[in-house]
């Protein structure tokens, strides 16, 4: 399995991996016409294509087969991982756990935070399987629906650098 940066080419396949694992992993935390629109927003092509102009998204590719992916930014003194989905058939094998190191790799020096919608017992298990400790609650909304989501926050994999001081 190799992690790389996705390529213009990939872009319909991650939108087929976002709407699969995300009906997957909301069925029943939200509504059906909710997680449509948050589907349509966020993996129709011009969507992606924005967000692959905008910052980095990583894939997970198994032999010759896109399996997952990871979309962060950086956002002041963090980073922030907006999107990590491996296709469901494909949960357990390594790509998450693998995306999130790449994610890691844009500032070693920064923490990682991700929101997870309250009840995702498959996000909330994974990030805390890899060191993410919860913080704060988050009141929102997706399309008309309120939601609460909890921020989780992975610390920096190394001391933020600091400048030498001068000697006198």
């Amino acid at each position: 399995m190799i992690v790389r940066s996705a390529a213009l080419q990939d872009l319909s396949t991650i939108g087929e991996i976002g709407r699969s694992a995300m009906r997957d992993t909301y069925q029943g935390l939200l509504k059906a016409i909710t997680v449509e629109q948050w589907l349509e927003t966020a993996y129709s092509m011009p969507a992606l294509l924005r967000r692959w102009e905008d910052h980095p998204i990583f894939v997970a590719e198994d032999g010759s087969e896109l399996i997952g992916f990871a979309d962060a930014f950086l956002q002041d003194d963090h980073i922030v991982l907006s999107a990590i989905y491996t296709r469901p058939a494909a949960r357990g094998r390594g790509a998450g756990t693998r995306l999130l190191d790449r994610v890691r790799g844009l500032d070693p020096s920064a923490p990682v935070s991700c929101d997870v919608i309250l009840g995702n017992v498959k996000g909330e298990s994974f990030y805390e399987a890899r060191g993410f400790v919860p913080g704060e609650i988050v009141h929102t909304a997706l399309f008309g629906e309120p939601v609460i989501e909890r921020r989780w926050w992975l610390p920096a994999k190394t001391p933020p650098r600091r400048l030498a001081a001068r000697s006198r």
